[in-house]
């Protein structure tokens, strides 16, 4: 897993393609690889983001002075200028960050609420069930994060963290083989171990062990 910490990275970006992107005035969305896309938000493909929306003007208007590069994209983004490119820091802007990630990533992960769902189908029946055992989103997705490939754009510095992650997988079959496995393997070695008694399971509990092949 590759993660793109922006408090500790600046991104950087073509200077004319950025240029021209902001003259055109248009919906458009900066990648955390540095490429430029156009559209509204409901047509970018699922992929990591470190702006999302339509960024102010250089030139102005009658009615609105002009913007400084500096804060082209926002008071919480630094757009600096070197030379061929321009480098954007994002540090401060997590807030932004979350509703640009929030539509796309495979699960977003924030201090307050943690992470509240993974938007794949399958690895969220794959929670309904381990959830009987007291696992949880976070559990499976450090394990994720260990063993699969793909990229977690986060800002992080020190505890408490404000945005602590929008993950993107590269193979989401591989995903859902590799997160049931692991809950497979964690629960059988809690049966093994005997902390789940299997003399007095639940309904519930004896479904979710069947799911995974247990029973």
């Amino acid at each position: 897993m590759t993660f793109k910490n922006l408090m500790k990275e600046e991104i950087k970006v073509d200077k004319k393609a950025f240029l021209n992107a902001v003259n055109a005035q248009k919906p458009m969305a900066i990648t955390a690889h540095g490429d430029i896309l156009f559209g509204e938000a409901q047509e970018l493909p699922p992929q990591p983001y470190i702006f999302v929306g339509k960024p102010a003007s250089l030139t102005g208007s009658a009615l609105t002075p002009p913007t400084p590069l500096k804060k082209i994209l926002g008071e919480n983004y630094d757009v600096k200028d070197e030379g061929d490119v321009v480098s954007i820091y994002a540090g401060r802007a997590w807030q932004e960050l979350l509703a640009a990630n929030e539509p796309y990533a495979l699960y977003l992960d924030t201090t307050a609420d943690g992470i509240a769902e993974f938007t794949d189908e399958a690895l969220e029946d794959l929670v309904w069930y381990s959830c009987e055992f007291g696992l949880n989103y976070r559990e499976i997705a450090d394990h994720l994060e260990a063993h699969c490939d793909g990229t977690v754009v986060c800002v992080e510095n020190e505890r408490p963290y404000s945005f602590n992650g929008a993950a993107y997988y590269d193979d989401i079959e591989a995903v859902r083989k590799e997160a049931k496995k692991f809950l497979a393997d964690t629960l059988k070695q809690r049966i093994d171990e005997g902390k789940i008694d299997l003399s007095t399971l639940s309904d519930d509990e004896e479904e979710a062990l069947r799911f995974f092949g247990l029973l």
